[in-house]
């Protein structure tokens, strides 16, 4: 009991020391007419403190979510699903490395920005009990934080689908399949009317939960002055821009996992050969804590570890995991740089330290350069294997250890043309045809090809087709189209069979056959055609078991099921909607809380949206524009404006948990200042958080 009350003692002693680190009269939170917390401090820590009270304030739901992930305490509130993703984060061992790692690979600044923001959560969830949602979370720890980061981003890389295919017993199968997308253009005075430089930030992601994204404005006296979107438990933007530059990040996918066959000794399960010896697996048994109904329980699962990493026991072999994200723990710190940086040389150095595994990187400047970073933390492997398929576990030949410099990978700096994008495609397709990288220099064993050419690539260029200089306003428009491109593309491949249809052979349906085939294309909100579209592509792709990729590849089905979606379509359409003659927008829906608004979009859109349908009838928005943001960096002074779907609040009281509504469903945006005096004058709150 002695013992209890001594260790009880020493965490509230630990746990004041930490709070006292910060004063808070030294940090002003600003509210803007929106809800947007402008963060003002003499210190990088101090904003980062307020940051991660304001965070809170508005979401901390979420953010508890993120730091009972990182603890491995998911199953105590979500059940046999959270307690998957507790023996996924205990699997590979993201506390260790966090453990190994965080002195020697974050500088004593960083970590001091950490504790900092790791005070602005205790503080807030000790001055706000009720809200916890889980006994003993709090108070968290900076290692807590960056945990967060390295579970994040190992899920990004593609870890957990690797393992997924291990367990079900295909592990030649696996694939880096994309389930999300996002755009991003720039365009210097080469292709801009006024000279300016033009950067747009749209990533395609949930448009709610843990991974929607917030905004915020941090701005210190020690030069951090930027405004971006945030997930739940980040420090600094993953996008956004400060007042010298920006960057937008789109998600990429060439092959960052390998998976390797054990050499398993036939007298003892638990030891693997490598090189003519055995070893023996590190064997784990991991607790899982679950809630049921009659209660938690706790179950015991097994985890190895061997010379490559991670490893599975399966009654087919034991396999391995080597992963690109399992060897430090850089990337919060490498954000933050990115956000610190007033020029591109700073931007490319803060690059270098290749902490941030994945992403592709556009960037713009006040100085007129815009740059493409096909970024990828991506091994250098031995050319005598297949590494797209399973590998021998028992050679040194196939235990790569160094990566490709940032250098050595797929990026161009300022083209002739004028223009850089990227829409999740082909990394050999960024700007004029004539510019491109050359796919040739670049290694075929990193899965580049994962990364295709797609709808949007293929839009994209249509669009640029015999442009020679655009405004702001026809910058913007590319972001808001909302058309597939014309015959080509895993889009129109998939629409292609309804034409061979005659409308004679199924008369019950044949008004919806017709209405099929007068579809143009597009999605926007007065569209006719587009809902039944919709619905009837959803019920294909649900049944034929399609993902993401069968948007750009296109899907294949028979006849007969075609029918039965044409038959949902239309069934669906007459019961909540009395017509299959019905504006898109009527149908596509962004609904929160009582409001809705219809809304233009469409998969591998420009403009996109994936909707699914609710108990009404109404394709509710699900997946897509999650946040835009564009930019213009000009002599006569710099101009940003942005939207999210809903709100910058998560909490259901709050006047902001959907004010931005209806501008996002009208494809208009806000303004946005880093002027300090400016955004005080107009602030509609400014307080201190305490």
């Amino acid at each position: 009991m002695k013992k209890i009350i001594f260790l009880g003692i020493c965490n509230l002693i630990f746990y004041s020391i930490s709070l006292s680190q910060v004063n808070a009269d030294n940090i002003t939170i600003a509210r803007d007419t929106f809800g947007i917390p402008h963060i003002f401090a003499p210190t990088d820590a101090e904003v980062a403190y307020g940051l991660a009270w304001a965070h809170c304030e508005d979401d901390f739901e979420h953010i508890q979510m993120m730091m009972i992930t990182a603890q491995a305490r998911m199953g105590e509130i979500d059940g046999k699903g959270g307690a998957a993703t507790d023996y996924f984060v205990r699997f590979i061992k993201a506390k260790e490395l966090v453990d190994r790692k965080f002195e020697t690979d974050l500088s004593p600044e960083y970590r001091k920005i950490l504790q900092a923001y790791t005070d602005g959560i205790n503080a807030y969830a000790e001055s706000h009990p009720k809200e916890i949602k889980l006994k003993k979370i709090f108070p968290i720890n900076p290692k807590t934080i960056i945990t967060a980061y390295t579970v994040i981003l190992t899920s990004m890389v593609g870890t957990p689908t690797a393992l997924q295919a291990i367990i079900k017993g295909k592990p030649d199968d696996y694939i880096f399949n994309a389930s999300a997308g996002s755009n991003a253009f720039a365009m210097n005075s080469n292709m801009t009317t006024d000279s300016s430089t033009y950067l747009a930030i749209n990533p395609h992601v949930p448009i709610e939960g843990v991974a929607s994204w917030y905004e915020a404005h941090v701005c210190s006296e020690q030069g951090w002055n930027m405004y971006g979107a945030f997930v739940p438990g980040m420090i600094s933007p993953a996008m956004g821009c400060n007042e010298h530059l920006g960057w937008a990040i789109t998600f990429n996918w060439p092959d960052y996992v390998d998976i390797y066959k054990m050499e398993i000794n036939p007298q003892n399960k638990n030891q693997y050969k490598f090189e003519g010896d055995w070893f023996d697996f590190d064997v784990r048994k991991i607790p899982l804590k679950v809630k049921t109904k009659l209660g938690t329980i706790t179950i015991k699962k097994e985890a190895l570890w061997c010379v490559y990493g991670p490893a599975y026991r399966t009654d087919k072999g034991v396999f391995a995991l080597r992963y690109n994200n399992m060897f430090n723990v850089k990337a919060g710190e490498q954000w933050y740089k990115m956000g610190k940086a007033k020029q591109y040389s700073e931007f490319y150095s803060a690059m270098e330290m290749q902490g941030i595994p994945l992403f592709n990187f556009m960037y713009a400047d006040d100085q007129d350069r815009v740059f493409y970073l096909f970024n990828a933390l991506l091994p250098k492997r031995n050319p005598n294997y297949n590494w797209q398929k399973v590998l021998p576990g028992n050679t040194s030949q196939t235990l790569w250890t160094d990566f490709y410099k940032i250098n050595e990978l797929p990026q161009k700096l300022d083209p002739k043309c004028g223009y850089l994008y990227n829409t999740n495609n082909t990394p050999f397709h960024c700007t004029a045809s004539a510019e491109n990288p050359n796919e040739k220099m670049f290694d075929k064993q990193s899965g580049y090809f994962w990364n295709r050419t797609n709808n949007r690539d293929l839009r994209f260029n249509e669009m640029m087709t015999g442009k020679t200089k655009l405004t702001f306003q026809d910058f913007k428009k590319l972001k808001y189209d909302c058309s597939y491109p014309k015959q080509q593309g895993g889009i129109y491949k998939s629409f292609k069979p309804i034409y061979e249809l005659k409308e004679a052979d199924y008369p019950d349906i044949a008004d919806a056959i017709a209405k099929l085939k007068k579809w143009n294309f597009t999605g926007y909100a007065d569209n006719r055609e587009a809902a039944i579209v919709t619905l009837t592509f959803n019920y294909l792709f649900e049944k034929t078991g399609a993902a993401y990729n069968g948007l750009e590849l296109g899907i294949e089905y028979d006849t007969k099921l075609l029918i039965e979606a044409i038959h949902y379509a239309k069934k669906e359409l007459i019961k909540h909607h009395k017509s299959i003659d019905v504006p898109f927008g009527d149908v596509q829906r962004l609904i929160r809380e009582g409001k809705s608004y219809g809304i233009p979009g469409l998969p591998e859109c420009m403009l996109a949206m994936a909707s699914e349908v609710n108990k009404n009838g109404m394709l509710r928005a699900k997946d897509g524009d999650s946040f835009i943001m564009f930019a213009k960096f000009s002599k006569k002074g710099n101009s940003f404006e942005t939207v999210v779907p809903f709100g910058e609040s998560r909490r259901k009281e709050s006047p902001h948990l959907s004010d931005q509504m209806e501008l996002y469903s009208k494809q208009q945006t806000k303004p946005v200042s880093l002027d300090k005096q400016k955004i005080l004058n107009t602030a509609t709150r400014i307080y201190h958080p305490k």
